[in-house]
């Protein structure tokens, strides 16, 4: 298909001549002053400090599978750019030649320590382990066309980091589905997330959806995510991190949960669309500078505080872009080193630092090196009464800790805020295993809501009573010492007395799925299994160690966890069992043992969980955000934390085991979670 020349524009005269000249016979469009209105109204607005350059492209017309909205979305966001200051080359209904042209372009339009940003709507295909962005002219029918006539995201990334700007902006509304999906098995569904290591610091990756899923093209004139991004972009506040926050909000609200905005960013200081804003920014001291004024009023009133409990509290705050989280640090640690960072980080918020807040506090020299487990309470306080999640602000995210039911028949909720941790055991870790390694570094970029408690009978009763899910018979158990199948047990009576707030057993992976399905359409919400690195994160809650408790001695596991201990000696005598007594000879009560710092109930012991991830020895190769592993061994799914019959070697935060999905044991059982909002 030739392409429409009546839809190419270039907008500001900085491009206008190098693009005449690269793309010779096209008609360009400028927009029309309006008898010099616009350009007084430009004259009046403040001139952006240092250059702002953008490429915009919108692919509609496809030979197969045209999109309604993608071209209108280039020319809308165009618009609403160059009134915050960014020259704009914009390309609508490009083939092969005009679109690798328009990224030469505009790569040797950026300016060293400026802004630059790439916008594109249209198909997008990973294939690869790379994300392809398709001209209007590549067929459906060929892998070698998409690679060899497209242009990969990563790519133009590349050509980004080269020019070394302050701030780089990749969006890309590109994550529809399209035949070539759908035919091929190497085309995997989406687009997968770019690491933005590969290019310098100052970058700034969103996608229109999650890794792996896709988009809504919109049944208005624009696209659902870029009707929300045009709309953003109009709203007081152009922070970066306030316009894709709002932009999630109501994408997610729209959709009832089932397209969730993403955004990777490695941008250092702040970034606003709005000229003015950023002005201001860049005017305001340097953070250096203000904790270095902040750490000089910090010398008075020297109260004690334990340092771990601090670092606890500011790993589970340190990405929040919510100001009461800051000011709930302060209150307690107003002393500490990071505290400067914290008023800092209200005032970028647009919050303010109370009065009130507590006086400096710097580290007793008693305090304890380790988390007593007095701490989770103390520092992740959790309400007695779990919120409706309608009592919130559309959109609003409940702050760390917030117990949250949706609905009469759903399991209790706690907030868990984002954050990054090391997954994996480290080689000093006793009785690790080799497929705990790599030890690497996982972020997780966005608040969820955990099961506080594992799944018990009584709630997986309510499903099984309310979808006449059959309870198949058969089910694993290493009872008596030995390892074997009782053809008779169901999660009604899986070979021992359970009482109905005990978690559920004898369930398998698809099972567990099939009440998150159930509890999704309940609750108007989008629940699912944590995947394997959401779980570790919870599990660990902060920790680094073997556990999530501070004390290594077996009396401390029996107090903080249902495991093989003399209880069990009865079940299976001559098993490497804890010195010690939980009470418990099989399972117990959920939420009898002491909760982990984030406020979640028997991540470790009890009954083993089930998680999203196929099956693979190791993390080669695991992705550094906490997405699940859908490639690998996918006939079997991933378990973690332990159970009421687990030794000293399984029971530690960095175990893994597997089955296969459809396998039950007396031993495993599962939690759900969501996304927030």
């Amino acid at each position: 298909m030739q392409e429409r020349a009546n839809t190419q524009s270039i907008r500001h005269s900085p491009l206008a001549a190098v693009a005449r000249a690269l793309f010779l016979g096209v008609a360009l469009m400028c927009f029309a002053t309006g008898g010099g209105t616009l350009a007084q109204d430009r004259a009046a607005r403040p001139k952006p400090q240092e250059a702002r350059v953008a490429l915009i492209i919108g692919n509609s017309d496809y030979r197969t599978a045209p999109l309604d909205n993608p071209a209108n979305d280039a020319s809308d966001l165009a618009a609403a750019l160059e009134k915050q200051g960014f020259n704009v080359l914009v390309r609508e209904n490009v083939g092969e030649r005009g679109l690798k042209e328009a990224v030469d372009v505009f790569a040797k339009h950026l300016q060293k320590g400026g802004i630059g940003l790439f916008f594109f709507a249209g198909h997008g295909i990973q294939l690869k382990d790379q994300n392809f962005l398709l001209p209007v002219d590549v067929g459906f029918d060929s892998e070698a066309d998409v690679s060899f006539k497209s242009v990969s995201a990563e790519y133009v990334l590349s050509r980004m980091a080269e020019a070394g700007n302050r701030i780089n902006i990749v969006i890309l509304d590109a994550c529809r589905n399209n035949p070539l999906q759908q035919s091929r098995k190497t085309i995997s569904k989406g687009l997968g997330v770019m690491n933005v290591g590969r290019a310098e610091k100052g970058t700034f990756i969103a996608y229109a959806t999650s890794p792996g899923s896709t988009a809504a093209d919109g049944t208005g004139r624009n696209g659902l995510y870029t009707k929300h991004l045009l709309r953003s972009l109009e709203a007081p506040d152009s922070d970066i991190d306030r316009v894709f926050g709002r932009v999630r909000t109501g994408v997610v609200q729209d959709t009832n949960g089932e397209q969730v905005p993403w955004t990777s960013s490695s941008v250092i200081g702040s970034f606003y669309f709005d000229v003015a804003e950023d002005i201001a920014a860049m005017r305001r001291p340097l953070p250096q500078q203000t904790a270095a004024r902040h750490e000089a009023e910090a010398e008075a009133a020297p109260i004690a505080y334990d340092p771990v409990q601090e670092s606890a509290f500011w790993e589970r705050i340190k990405d929040s872009r919510n100001p009461a989280d800051y000011i709930g640090y302060l209150e307690r640690f107003s002393g500490a080193k990071r505290a400067a960072y914290a008023r800092w980080m209200v005032q970028k918020l647009g919050g303010t630092v109370p009065a009130t807040a507590r006086p400096a506090m710097r580290p007793a020299a008693d305090a304890p090196t380790q988390l007593s487990m007095a701490a989770p309470s103390a520092v992740l306080p959790t309400p007695a009464t779990p919120a409706a999640m309608g009592a919130l602000p559309n959109g609003a995210i409940p702050s760390p800790g917030t117990v949250i039911q949706d609905c009469a028949e759903c399991p209790e909720l706690v907030t868990i805020p984002a954050g990054e941790y090391v997954m994996g055991s480290s080689p000093k870790e006793k009785m690790r295993e080799l497929d705990e390694e790599p030890a690497h570094r996982v972020r997780v970029p966005a608040s969820l809501a955990v099961g506080k408690f594992e799944v018990t009978r009584a709630q997986y009763a309510d499903f099984v009573k309310d979808t006449g899910r059959e309870s198949k018979p058969g089910c694993h158990s290493t009872r008596g010492g030995f390892f074997h199948k009782n053809p008779k047990a169901t999660w009604q009576n899986p070979g021992f007395e359970q009482k109905n707030d005990e978690p559920v057993v004898c369930v398998s992976w698809s099972d567990a799925q099939a009440y998150a399905a159930w509890l999704s359409k309940k609750s108007a919400k989008q629940y699912r299994l944590l995947n394997e690195s959401e779980w570790e994160y919870a599990a660990r809650a902060g920790s680094t160690g073997r556990r999530y408790w501070a004390e290594a001695d077996d009396a401390a596991t029996c107090r903080h966890a249902s495991v093989a201990d003399s209880s069990y000696k009865t079940v299976s005598p001559g098993a490497p069992l804890f010195a010690c007594s939980d009470g418990f000879a099989h399972t117990s009560p959920v939420g009898r043992f002491p909760a982990n710092p984030f406020g979640l109930h028997d991540m470790l012991g009890n009954v083993w969980e089930w998680v999203e991830d196929c099956w693979n020895e190791g993390y080669a190769g695991a992705p550094e955000l906490a997405v699940p592993r859908v490639s690998g061994s996918c006939n079997e799914r991933v378990f973690r934390g332990g159970a009421w019959n687990s030794t000293p070697t399984t029971l530690r935060t960095a175990y893994r085991d597997r089955d296969s999905k459809e396998e039950r044991h007396d031993n495993l059982g599962f939690r759900v979670a969501r996304t927030l909002p």
